[in-house]
C-alpha cells in the first residue's frame, strides 16, 4: 500500500511563501483603497469603468499591484485622501484596556503578596512579562476573574480560622 504525499519534505526556506503572502496582502489593501476611493470621490459606475479601461481591464481585480498603485495615485489627484493611522493612537478599546489594567492592580493589592502574585498570573494567563504589555481584553478579564477568586479564597480562609 502506498501513501500519497508521505515522502514530501517541507521546504527548508519558507521565505518565498511569506513574500507571496505579503504581496497578496498588499494587493488586497490596494483593492480596498480603490473601492473606498470610488465611493468617496464619488464616481458613478460608468465613470469608474472608463477610468480602469485606461489599463485595459474591466475590473480592478484584474489589475497588477503597480497598476493598482497608479490607480490609487490617480484617485488621490482627484482629491481622495488615504487615512493614515497615527502610530501614537492606541486604537479602539484602549480605554477599556487601561481601565481593566487599573482595576486588576487595585484588586491585586488586596491580596497577600498581591504584586508578586499578579506578575505570576499575568505571565501564566496573558503570556506577558508585565500587565502593561497585555492588550488583550479577554485575557485581562481572565486575570481579573482569577484575582477575585483568590480574594474570595483568602477571605473565606481568614473567616474559617478566626
Amino acid at each position: 500500500m502506498t501513501t500519497v504525499g508521505s515522502n514530501k519534505k517541507k521546504p527548508a526556506n519558507n521565505s518565498a511563501g511569506k513574500t507571496a503572502d505579503k504581496l497578496q496582502e498588499r494587493r488586497h489593501k490596494l483593492l480596498a483603497l480603490v473601492h473606498i476611493a470610488k465611493k468617496e470621490i464619488p464616481l458613478r459606475d460608468d465613470e469608474y469603468r472608463d477610468v480602469i479601461a485606461y489599463w485595459g481591464v474591466r475590473s480592478s481585480a484584474d489589475m497588477s499591484i503597480p497598476e493598482l498603485e497608479e490607480l490609487v495615485e490617480y484617485f488621490e489627484s482627484l482629491g481622495f485622501k488615504k487615512k493614515v493611522k497615527d502610530p501614537r493612537d492606541p486604537g479602539p478599546g484602549a480605554g477599556q484596556i487601561k481601565a481593566l489594567q487599573e482595576r486588576i492592580r487595585v484588586e491585586a493589592k488586596k491580596l497577600n503578596n498581591g504584586e508578586e502574585r499578579l506578575k505570576g498570573l499575568v505571565r501564566k494567563i496573558a503570556k506577558e512579562n508585565d500587565l502593561r504589555f497585555c492588550r488583550n481584553v479577554k485575557k485581562l478579564k481572565q486575570v481579573l476573574k482569577v484575582v477575585r477568586l483568590l480574594q474570595d479564597r483568602e477571605t473565606r480562609g481568614a473567616g474559617l480560622h478566626s
